[in-house]
């Protein structure tokens, strides 16, 4: 085999185990406390004097959001398999399948505490909430969030679940 054929044959070995190490990994969150949240939406008293305003001047869409919050959430991972490593972890919000229009007519925002960033996400993508390395089998803070909903949005009832997931670092 000649010294040109070794060459790209190393590179593609090498691109091949990068892309294996950025692989992400589903969170098992049953660790976290088991509730159910249940969010009344509305708007804030400045979004309804607007809505009002864009009403009576005879505007099709109010355009203010709804929203409402979803405090003290408590998240706990099992992060048991990687004590000791370097990853990321992502909030990852799946594509919802209620009466909401797009992903552009929600949005989840959050607060955290610990070791955890705060964010948003819509549905269909994800958020970095940890960089760092793992220091312990569960990996627990508290998420205060914020859920936002485009107000010509009809959906009587949805669920939001978060999906936590794990890339290991190099």
């Amino acid at each position: 085999m000649s010294r040109r054929n070794i060459v790209p044959a190393l590179v593609l070995l090498t691109l091949t185990a990068a892309s294996a190490a950025a692989q992400r990994v589903r969170l098992d969150d049953s660790l976290s406390p088991t509730d159910t949240y249940p969010v009344s939406l509305s708007w804030s008293a400045g979004d309804i004097t607007r809505v009002l305003n864009a009403l009576m001047a005879g505007a099709a869409d109010a355009g203010a959001p709804l929203t409402g919050r979803i405090s003290d959430v408590e998240v706990r991972l099992d992060t048991r398999d990687f004590v000791g490593m370097a990853a990321r972890i992502y909030l990852t919000l799946p594509s919802l399948s209620s009466g909401l229009g797009s992903v552009a007519d929600l949005e989840l925002r959050w607060d955290a505490s610990e070791q955890f960033l705060s964010g948003a996400v819509r549905p269909g993508q994800s958020t970095l909430v940890f960089d760092g390395t793992i220091e312990a089998p569960v990996t627990s803070g508290v998420f205060n969030f914020l859920l936002v909903i485009e107000s010509d949005t009809s959906a009587d009832s949805f669920d939001v679940e978060p999906i936590y997931e794990l890339e290991v670092l190099p």
